[in-house]
């Protein structure tokens, strides 16, 4: 009965890291072919409708007055800048103005307004901003995304093909000197990127990504409004998937977005992790217990134990793991030849980043709650938010709309 267990043991073992393998092997393609598309597309610049970028904007990010002004200096002829708050308080409100006042000759504006429309605070913001907004087509961006000054260029140009519903954006990491920055860089540009691409390869896109999502206004009335979004979590996923159910294309853009990461301890990057980790299992439970799948380094230390457990081979025991690495730097490299990161200090830092990618997974099946911002919510099993818990708050009691527009 235990040669038994441990044949079969051995024998699924096997399976996976092979079929993890298989995976690795999938991801360099797609991010080849990504490269090779890129590289081969030129951009015409013969579309450019006017556009309304909404910044939705909660406390201070890393590097935020750069990427607050990446948006506001675009090379494209007309467009316009909301920039949206919540609390009159908030501590970006003096680098909003600042910009404002940087960009005097261009449409650009704040406002503050407390009202809340949902347990989805992001979304709240939103809704708060549209009465302001001038044009038909609208992107939202996330506070913490750097563009260059061509990237509406980039954008918009794919709207001249009617059957597309909404364009959105890959998005690379780029950290600052912390590890923990590091890892959560690493988890973006060597796992969630590649991801995104075979998604991509396998089926059409149903989801829209948080760097940018730019839509019409009647196509986002047709799935009534902001509206729609205030209590999910993923509110980019259920962007896309209401929009891609009336029949329209989720276009991805060739553009990678940069997005500016700074986790300042262990414990914030493992509870960041964990909140998306929780929102992916919320609303595709199946495609997420496949992820483990992905987990090629852990997998392949397990089968190297199995194996030593069997045969006593101090070369099979390390065997599977090191030519799992060696996929894994190979991946890493073609990465990061896209996202312009670096190679060789990362490169050390992949066995502590599976490793953890593998425990965070394993832990978002302890429970439902997840923190974002100063706030923890219970996320129940069709995505849809439940306040918990204010950790900390500095919001006014009664609603304050405030404008302010400097064009």
């Amino acid at each position: 009965m235990q040669i038994d267990f441990i044949n079969i043991t051995l024998i699924i073992a096997t399976f996976l890291w092979l079929f993890s393998l298989g995976y690795l092997c999938f991801a360099f393609i797609a991010l080849e072919h990504f490269k090779y598309k890129k590289n081969k597309k030129v951009f015409s610049g013969n579309f450019s409708p006017s556009v309304t970028i909404l910044k939705p904007i909660y406390g201070l990010d890393p590097d935020m007055l750069d990427c607050l002004r990446s948006f506001c200096q675009q090379d494209y002829p007309r467009y316009q800048v909301i920039f949206g708050l919540q609390d009159k308080n908030d501590p970006a409100i003096p680098l909003v103005k600042q910009v404002i006042k940087e960009f005097s000759d261009y449409d650009i504006s704040f406002i503050i307004d407390t009202e809340l429309h949902g347990t989805n605070h992001k979304v709240s913001n939103l809704i708060n901003m549209n009465p302001y907004i001038k044009y038909e087509y609208i992107l939202i961006a996330d506070s913490d995304m750097r563009v260059s000054k061509k990237y509406l260029t980039h954008v918009m140009e794919p709207f001249s093909n009617e059957k597309v519903g909404v364009i959105t954006c890959l998005y690379n990491g780029k950290s600052k000197r912390r590890i923990a920055s590091k890892l959560n860089a690493m988890f973006i540009n060597t796992w969630f990127l590649p991801s995104v691409l075979i998604s991509r390869i396998l089926q059409p896109m149903k989801y829209c990504l948080g760097s940018t999502m730019v839509v019409k206004r009647s196509i986002l009335n047709k799935i009534g409004g902001f509206e729609s979004l205030s209590n999910h979590l993923a509110d980019d996923y259920i962007l896309g998937k209401l929009i891609s159910s009336l029949g329209y294309k989720i276009y991805l853009s060739d553009y990678i977005v940069e997005n500016i990461v700074e986790e300042t301890s262990f414990k914030n990057l493992i509870l960041h992790e964990l909140r998306w980790a929780r929102t992916l299992r919320r609303v595709e439970p199946v495609g997420y217990a496949l992820t483990f799948l992905t987990d090629s380094l852990v997998l392949g230390i397990i089968l190297g134990i199995t194996l030593y457990t069997i045969t006593g081979s101090l070369i099979l025991l390390v065997m599977p793991a090191f030519l799992t690495l060696v996929l894994r730097i190979i991946l890493h490299i073609s990465s990061n030849e896209i996202t312009k990161s670096e190679n060789i200090p990362e490169i050390l830092l992949i066995p502590l980043r599976d490793i953890l990618s593998f425990f965070i997974r394993v832990i978002s099946y302890t429970g439902n709650s997840v923190k974002w911002r100063n706030n923890i919510f219970s996320v129940d099993h069709l995505g849809l938010m439940h306040d918990k818990h204010v950790i900390k708050t500095n919001n006014i009691s009664k609603t304050e709309n405030v404008s302010e527009s400097l064009t």
